[in-house]
């Protein structure tokens, strides 16, 4: 007689096979939703990231443009036979410019300042030099402003040169006004390129309209000529987008975007092996529900084998539970001007005006439009080496793990948002509110010393107790209040002061404000 199957067994058997099939589907289809969804924002982002950038990088190359208009006007109001004079305006436009030189109409150096360049090949540039390259030549013929192509010297220097001409009141030509950037120094083009807060492989490159390299992470490569980059190509043809590319066998994440003003290309990166780990993430995820729902599914066939039908239903509710039941979480001034000249003085303050608005936009937190920790860590450091009277106030979200667990990531962040909007309401004008990292917060606030800010602190915390949030009920905070004392030279001693008192809230029940005590 031909062996049979018992029943218990064939259910057990359909039961693993319908998890184990609508465990892979859900696999397959949840990584590759997520997988599309990572990209597009990596693409997207970076796109938009190269744009910014591309608009910093036109904002400074016009500024520079319009400072050496600037000084080449001057020129006509102010005596340049004195190397004084053109140092002090060098002095004014030494954190965008290596030197600024002006020569007569034959193109021989009237006066420069540094007064003397000594260039690695041993060659000197100073006063009585004449220069006979094709830019010169073309700014003497021209007779217009305009900013040269990024070339290298015999000497190696990349540099381009950002030119005026010079007319006297008569209205005659008397020669070029000249400003050089060095690309390899610091300067603010360099600033804008390379300042990121990235530590996931992400770089950024640029390349002039020749397809040479003018800034990389790695100076070997400057200069560099890469037109054969599909990349490249597009922004030499005036392409702006995103899109996959691979580099060296790696595959990238692109965004490129062609400046307006000089035709550069500014190439934002990102590893496509940086959606890895969120990818593995949810496997590990997906794969331990399915074997709990397996194990379930097989102690009820077991229980209800009498009874064909019922099991049988009770399979495919179970199963179609399976299935629908795995979630995926969605988841300093650096000059210091003192002149009576009027237009320097207007030309140093328009300048520094508009750094600081790009600066500003890569110090807030994206999620809350706090500060976030990079502009704190600089904040408290100037507080502390300028020795101003200020008090740091922690805080922190009690129980945040569990508004987490319980309402979900997207709810966590809107707590976020709500928590960071409460504690905006409550800092001064000269005060400066930011995200430390995750949940917890701060406050740096001037001018206070322990028992004001300790005062502000508790308001605080009485009105985020008092508040619903977007859990539907309250959350609470707890916080940790510490002043600058004489001693205190490094700001991570304050730090950790005031993170040792929110420590101590934690540590007496939560939902309580502490000043710090030895």
């Amino acid at each position: 007689m031909k062996k049979e199957l018992k029943l218990n067994i064939v259910i057990s058997i359909l039961v693993v096979m319908v998890v184990f099939f609508a465990t892979l589907i859900n696999l397959y289809s949840a990584t590759n939703a997520l997988k599309t969804s990572l990209t597009n924002n990596y693409l997207v982002s970076n796109h938009n990231y190269t744009t910014k950038l591309a608009e910093a990088v036109d904002y400074i190359t016009s500024e520079l443009q319009k400072n050496i208009i600037a000084i080449a006007n001057l020129s006509s109001s102010i005596d340049f036979q004195k190397q004084s004079n053109l140092d002090i305006l060098f002095n004014s436009e030494k954190e965008h410019f290596n030197s600024i030189f002006i020569t007569d109409t034959n193109g021989v150096i009237q006066l420069i300042s540094p007064s003397v360049i000594n260039s690695p090949d041993g060659k000197t540039v100073k006063a009585g030099t004449k220069i006979d390259t094709e830019i010169m030549k073309r700014a003497l013929t021209e007779k217009k402003p305009f900013i040269s192509e990024p070339y290298k010297t015999v000497s190696g220097t990349l540099l381009f040169l950002v030119t005026a001409p010079i007319f006297d009141e008569k209205g005659e030509h008397k020669g070029v006004m000249v400003g050089t950037v060095y690309l390899e120094n610091q300067n603010a083009i360099k600033m804008a390129l390379g300042t990121h807060g990235y530590n996931d492989g992400s770089y950024v490159f640029a390349v002039d309209k020749n397809g040479h390299i003018l800034y990389h992470p790695n100076s070997s490569k400057v200069y560099e000529n890469i037109s054969d980059n599909p990349i490249v190509k597009k922004l030499k043809q005036g392409k702006s987008g995103f899109e996959k590319v691979t580099i060296a066998d790696q595959e990238y994440f692109a965004g490129y975007t062609q400046t307006k003003n000089l035709g550069w290309g500014v190439v934002s990166l990102t590893p496509a092996s940086t959606i890895n780990e969120p990818i593995n993430n949810l496997l590990i995820k997906i794969v331990t529900r399915s074997l709990t729902t397996l194990i379930v599914l097989l102690i009820i066939a077991t229980l209800l084998v009498r009874n064909l039908t019922r099991p049988l239903t009770e399979l495919a509710l179970y199963s179609e539970k399976a299935i629908l039941n795995n979630e995926i979480d969605k988841g300093k001034d650096v000059i210091n001007i003192r002149s009576h000249i009027y237009e320097i003085n207007q030309l140093y303050r328009q300048v520094k005006s508009h750094i600081v608005i790009l600066k500003k936009e890569v110090q807030l937190d994206g999620l809350t439009g706090l500060a976030n920790r990079r502009t704190f860590d600089a904040t408290i450091k100037e507080w502390t080496l300028q020795k101003h009277s200020f008090s740091l106030v922690f805080l922190d979200i009690d129980n945040f793990k569990k508004v987490n667990d319980t309402y979900g990531h997207l709810v966590g962040d809107d707590v976020i948002k709500y928590l960071a909007n409460i504690i905006n309401n409550y800092t001064g004008e000269d005060d400066l509110s930011f995200r430390y990292g995750g949940e917890e917060f701060g406050i740096l606030i001037k001018d206070k010393n322990e028992e004001d800010a300790y005062n502000i602190a508790e308001q605080l915390r009485l009105k985020i107790e008092q508040t619903k949030s977007p859990t539907g009920k309250p959350i609470t905070v707890s916080l940790g209040v510490t002043s600058i004392e004489d001693g205190d030279i490094h700001p991570k001693t304050i730090i950790e002061r005031a993170d040792q008192a929110l420590y101590q809230s934690k540590k007496d029940g939560k939902n309580k404000t502490t000043i710090y005590k030895e």
